[in-house]
């Protein structure tokens, strides 16, 4: 039988693996798929696309930079393996190969945007090969046609064996690679180098040209840095390997930049055991680059990070240039911390000082005059502490962590009615900054929860110190940091100190960065995320008119408990009282977002009655419907921008009637404050005649419905306006378990579940029987509308 050609053969295949399977079975290649490269051998980098036209120049050139993505790892150190010789697109109808180094120019180019997902390149780097001669020209193998998919098949069968002429070029370790290649060196050398120094003192001096050599052929001597002679016997034929792969470094600013990230490495794995966290270096480094596009880094130039601890961020200042170090002033609180970056960055200015508290004389004299200087920029990188003020002291030997918060900058913003915002630290040091640099060319890059751009605690300091321009930033999760525990944006945010504009006037669009699926070590660009800025007077929470309250009742901390030992109980109510709802205005508070058949025991507990029945209760679907992300957990939920139609109303109704947030409970002699009440489930949804027609195996409550005389007020809404087909089945499904429950009532734990009477709440129906209803559809159908009528306008758009 007559073999079949590639092309036959690939024909099968229904998806990108099955491509790369059979692709790889008929040139009898082995799989490799290492750091998600569809097929590697050291000849071959090859890159799979199903059906994709490669004869199409812009899927031609976006494919060609898929495949740079994992040449650049390959040669930067990242991926240990050899460069490929040639790249190879493949799909099911054609190809094309390109020689790997006449594309150097790209792959080298530092500034494409290479912290993209390889499936989501940079648009420059795509743009700019689509114009390349060498992509426009390359030969394109028609593989349907049989000459040019014999051609293909020799060539890759002439290249299966030969050695890549790329391997003989040396990778560069350097700053940013150096820790992968530190873990390959330890992999051959570790165990035959611990003794009397850490491997990794060992592998800073292998690196550096000179400083270690090989004697008679099996033993290395290393040149240690206290002047001692270490001889170690390592095996010669991995010694040989290693060194034929990489170059050894001959610059003494290289060899110090790694020197200090690889002391940080350790230092950072000894503080993980206390529990603090500090900058990650991978986000230290990508704020520098945020930094370098916005700011002009001239000779006239400073930079100053009053919150240094150990010195993160100071690492990324070092690609900068090799003096660069020299113009940076960098302030700590902890004089042990001073003390340590004194060692790693000899030639900045380091010092110990609180800038929470301690006045402009305690600052050097050389930083005193370069505030004075008026020709100085100035860039301020920063990651200030986020806690409130009362958790900012670290030192163990303070006891009173409540005194803490009051700072002397704290003092100050009371002075000036900042309220709440002046609690926080990092608020604090964004006041402070701000009077520090007033009339001065100056970049603010600060790492810190978004909070201070859009919650209502901060309005007072935006409008009266913190408006400025925003230039570029980014943001990622805080469980990014080592210890910490909560899950929320932090934002890396360039703001122009020299221009003055309001926040909510700005539209500002940061870059979303997310560990890589494909490769858990890298952090690549995901999304990009807007934030739409707006007034608290905007905000949601301050969309419905409150009714005075003016009569007591017993207020309550969940469905069935009553706040009775709260020092200062929210036990009012107004008249016509339906319910209660706690409902605060972020997203941090989605899970705390209920119905209460009585008042919220607490602060954020507000009151529905009649005439805001419709308002709270979409207020309601709105905050329970969008799932809780890290990214979106401190928007704000602002008042809608459009008419609301009756039947989105309707819709939202419904649903919070039957959401499992709806927590509301019918309750019988309740006692609070001396005084017996009755609490009624309002939000009961069927109307009385309805009910009495269903089987109840409870003689008691059978009885209660018979004297019952009034409908619930959510019953007599529902009678009155039309539901939409999707609300009609959520209420049909209702239906159901409400009469399951009369009908299992003798079978019950009432006593648990506290059900007295006939309007028993959802909550005490759901947990009881424990079902409830599916919303999915009718959620799916808001949930647009929730984003198109204005009541979240912060935007995420996935790559």
């Amino acid at each position: 039988m007559r073999k079949k050609h590639l092309y036959e053969y690939i024909q099968a295949a229904q998806s990108e693996a099955e491509l790369v399977h059979l692709f790889s079975n008929y040139f009898d290649l082995t799989l490799s798929t290492k750091n998600y490269i569809d097929l590697y051998t050291e000849q071959i980098l090859y890159e799979f696309k199903l059906n994709d036209n490669l004869k199409n120049l812009q899927i031609r050139a976006k494919t060609a930079a898929q495949a740079l993505y994992y040449v650049r790892k390959l040669k930067l150190g990242d991926d240990m393996r050899t460069p490929s010789n040639f790249i190879c697109l493949v799909s099911k109808n054609s190809a094309t190969v390109i020689q790997t180094e006449l594309l150097a120019d790209f792959f080298n180019n530092p500034n494409y945007g290479w912290r993209l997902k390889p499936s989501n390149p940079c648009k420059k780097l795509v743009a700019d090969l689509a114009e390349c001669d060498i992509i426009v020209r390359a030969r394109l193998f028609d593989l349907a046609n049989f000459n040019d998919c014999l051609d293909f098949e020799i060539f890759i069968n002439n290249n299966r064996k030969h050695k890549s002429s790329i391997s003989n070029v040396k990778k560069k370790i350097n700053a940013h690679n150096f820790y992968q290649v530190f873990q390959y060196w330890q992999s051959f050398f570790g165990a035959d180098v611990t003794n009397g120094h850490k491997p990794s003192e060992y592998f800073l001096i292998d690196i550096e040209r000179g400083k270690s050599s090989v004697v008679d052929n099996n033993s290395v001597i290393f040149r240690m840095t206290n002047g001692e002679i270490r001889e170690k016997l390592l095996n010669p034929d991995a010694y040989n390997y290693f060194w034929s792969q990489y170059d050894k470094i001959s610059s003494a600013h290289e060899i110090i930049a790694i020197r200090s990230k690889m002391d940080i490495l350790t230092e950072i794995n000894l503080r993980r055991r206390t529990g603090e966290f500090y900058t990650p270096l991978d986000f230290a480094e990508i704020a520098f680059d945020y930094l370098m596009q916005t700011a002009d880094f001239d000779k006239n130039y400073r930079i100053w990070d009053m919150a240094a601890g150990t010195g993160n961020l100071e690492f990324a200042i070092l690609k900068l240039k090799p003096d660069a170090i020299k113009y940076c002033y960098m302030s700590t609180l902890i004089a042990d911390e001073a003390d340590y970056c004194k060692q790693i960055f000899s030639d900045a200015t380091v010092f110990q000082y609180d800038y929470l508290n301690d006045g402009a004389e305690k600052l050097p004299k050389k930083l005193r005059d370069d505030l004075n200087n008026p020709d100085i920029r100035w860039i301020i990188f920063i990651n200030p502490p986020y806690a409130t003020a009362s958790n900012y002291e670290r030192d163990p030997n303070r006891k009173n962590k409540e005194n803490v918060s009051m700072t002397v900058i704290r003092e100050l913003m009371n002075a000036e009615n900042m309220g709440a915002a002046s609690r926080e630290l990092y608020v604090q040091f964004l006041y402070r900054i701000s009077r520090d640099f007033a009339n001065r060319t100056a970049y603010l890059g600060i790492f810190c929860a978004t909070k201070y751009i859009n919650s209502n605690n901060n309005q007072p300091f935006r409008d009266k110190v913190f408006r400025y321009k925003y230039e570029r930033g980014f943001v990622f999760s805080s469980q990014n940091f080592d210890g910490c525990k909560g899950k929320f944006p932090v934002s890396f945010i360039v703001w122009n100190l020299g221009e003055r504009i309001p926040i909510e006037e700005q539209e500002i669009l940061l870059d979303v960065y997310e560990k890589d699926d494909d490769n858990k070590r890298d952090f690549v660009k995901t999304a990009e995320k807007t934030l739409r800025p707006a007034r608290s007077e905007e905000f949601l929470n301050k969309w419905v008119k409150r009714p005075p309250n003016t009569k007591k009742f017993p207020p309550m901390t969940g469905a069935l408990n009553i706040a009775r030992n709260k020092k200062i109980p929210c036990d009012k109510i107004p008249e016509g009282f339906l319910g209660g709802i706690m409902c605060w205005n972020d997203f941090t508070h989605h899970d705390f977002t209920a119905l209460l058949s009585a008042p919220y025991g607490t602060a954020g507990g507000m009151s529905i009655t009649a005439e805001n029945f419709e308002q709270y209760l979409i207020m309601h679907a709105v905050h329970r419907i969008p799932k809780l992300t890290w990214l979106n957990r401190n928007d704000q939920f602002l008042q809608p921008q459009k008419e609301l139609n009756r039947e989105f109303i309707s819709d939202a109704v419904i649903w919070s009637l039957f959401a499992s947030s709806n927590q509301t409970v019918s309750l019988r002699n309740v006692e609070y404050a001396g005084e017996v009440y009755q609490i009624a489930n309002n939000f009961y949804p069927f109307e009385l005649s309805e009910v009495r027609s269903w089987e109840c195996s409870s003689l008691s409550i059978a009885a209660r419905l018979e004297t019952a005389t009034e409908d619930r007020f959510a019953a007599l809404w529902i009678k009155n306006n039309p539901l939409s087909a999707q609300a009609q089945a959520v209420l049909n499904a209702g239906r159901a378990i409400y009469k399951k429950f009369y009908t299992s009532l003798n079978k019950l734990d009432v006593q648990k579940w506290k059900i007295e009477d006939w309007d028993a709440g959802w909550y005490q129906i759901r947990m009881s029987l424990s079902e409830s209803v599916d919303l999915s559809a009718l959620g799916a159908k808001l949930l647009p509308q929730i984003y198109e009528l204005g009541f979240l306008r912060d935007e995420v758009r996935y790559f």
